[in-house]
C-alpha cells in the first residue's frame, strides 16, 4: 500500500521542493510528485533536486503530459533522472490542462493514443529497443523500469490508463463520479498486455486540513466544472457560459476571479471527509491500493501522510481488481452523493 504526495505549490522554488521532499520523506511517504507546467520551473530539474536531497522518497512529474515534450526527450530525461535516483522514479502521465490548448494552441484530442504510445515506448526502451525503430538508434544511456501512473477524468483517458499505467490515478474525482471513473478504467484495463503487471488504483482525494488546502480545494472546484461531463455540471447546477468563462479566466492566470464564480454544490462533491471511517469505507468500495495526497504546506506533511496510512490500513479488503464496484454500495460510502454509472466519454476543455 502507497502513499505519495503530489506538489501543489504555486510555481515551487527548489528550496520550497527541498523542504517538501526532506519532510516527505521524514514523514514515512512513499513518494512525492511535482508539477509539470509550462509557466512555472521544469518539472525534471525540481524533480532531480527533490531525489538529490533524500535517499529513499521516489520522486518524478506528477503528472507530466504527452504534448509539450517529444516523447524522445521525455524518456532522456526519465533515463538522466534515473542517473541520479535510480529505482526512486515516478512518472505520472496526463492530458495536461486547459492552457495546453488555450494558450500552447496544442490539440489534446489523441491524448490517450498518445499516452498508450509513450508508455510503449518507453517499456520498449527499457527492454532494449531501439529509440527510434526506423534508424535503429539507441537510448545512449540506460534506461531501467519506471512506475507509471496516468490520471485523467475523460471516459478514452480512463480506459487508456487502465490498458497502460500500473496505477491509474484517481485526482479530484467527484464523489459522485468515483464509481463511474473506476468503471472505465477497468474497462481499460481488459485491453492490457499479457506481460503487463496488474493494474493498482491510487485515490488523491482532496481533504481540508488547514486554509492552504482550502485554497486548493477552491481551485479544484474551477477546474472541475471544466474537467468534468455535461451531466455532473447539471448537478452542480453549472451553464455552458460559466464554463466559457471560467476556461477564459484560467488560461489568462486570473485564477481568483474564476473561483469566485463557482457553486458551493461543486466543492461538496470533491471533498471527502477527514473522517477516517469514512474515507476507508470509500477507499475499500474502490479498490484503492494507494492514497496520494496533494501538499502545500510543510507542516502539514507529517499529518497527512499519518492519516493516509490510517485510511488504507483501515480498508485491507478489495474485491478482485477486474470487478468494478457498485454504484450502490459507493453512493453508501458516501451519503447524499449522487452516483450514476453511464459509460460516456467525457468532455475535455
Amino acid at each position: 500500500m502507497s502513499v505519495g504526495l503530489i506538489t501543489h505549490v504555486d510555481n515551487p522554488s527548489l528550496a520550497e521542493v527541498t523542504a517538501l521532499a526532506q519532510a516527505a520523506e521524514a514523514a514515512g511517504a512513499d513518494w512525492l510528485g511535482l508539477p509539470d507546467a509550462f509557466w512555472w520551473r521544469d518539472t525534471w530539474i525540481l524533480a532531480a533536486e527533490a531525489a538529490r536531497v533524500t535517499r529513499r522518497l521516489a520522486v518524478g512529474p506528477v503528472v507530466t503530459n504527452p504534448y509539450t515534450r517529444h516523447p524522445f526527450v521525455t524518456l532522456s530525461a526519465l533515463a538522466t533522472l534515473q542517473d541520479l535516483a535510480g529505482p526512486r522514479v515516478v512518472l505520472g502521465v496526463g492530458a495536461g490542462g486547459s492552457e495546453i490548448g488555450g494558450a500552447a494552441k496544442i490539440s489534446r484530442a489523441d491524448a490517450p493514443e498518445r499516452t498508450v504510445e509513450l508508455a510503449g515506448l518507453i517499456r520498449r526502451v527499457a527492454a532494449g529497443r531501439p529509440l527510434d525503430e526506423e534508424s535503429g538508434r539507441s537510448l545512449e544511456m540506460p534506461l531501467a523500469p519506471t512506475r507509471l501512473l496516468v490520471g485523467g477524468r475523460g471516459a478514452r483517458m480512463l480506459r487508456a490508463a487502465g490498458e497502460v499505467a500500473d496505477e491509474a490515478l484517481l485526482w479530484a474525482v467527484p464523489g459522485s463520479e468515483l464509481a463511474r471513473t473506476v468503471d472505465l478504467v477497468h474497462q481499460g484495463s481488459a485491453r492490457r498486455r499479457p506481460e503487463l503487471p496488474g493494474l493498482g488504483i491510487t485515490w488523491a482525494p482532496l481533504v481540508e486540513w488547514g486554509e492552504a488546502s482550502r485554497a486548493l480545494l477552491r481551485r479544484a472546484s474551477a477546474y472541475a466544472v471544466l474537467n468534468n461531463r455535461d451531466e455532473t455540471r447539471e448537478r452542480w447546477r453549472v451553464g455552458e457560459d460559466l464554463v466559457v468563462r471560467v476556461r477564459e479566466l484560467l488560461v489568462a492566470g486570473d485564477t481568483d476571479a474564476a473561483e469566485r464564480l463557482i457553486p458551493e454544490a461543486v466543492a461538496a462533491d470533491l471533498l471527502t471527509p477527514r473522517d477516517v471511517t469514512t474515507a476507508a469505507d470509500v477507499a475499500r468500495e474502490i479498490r484503492a491500493g494507494g492514497i496520494a495526497l496533494p501538499v502545500i504546506d510543510v507542516d502539514e506533511v507529517e499529518e497527512q501522510v499519518a492519516w493516509a496510512r490510517s485510511v488504507l490500513a483501515a480498508a485491507p479488503t478489495r474485491p478482485h481488481p477486474h470487478t468494478p464496484p457498485s454504484p450502490g454500495a459507493l453512493k453508501a460510502a458516501r451519503p447524499g452523493a449522487a452516483v450514476t454509472d453511464r459509460s460516456i466519454d467525457g468532455k475535455r476543455p
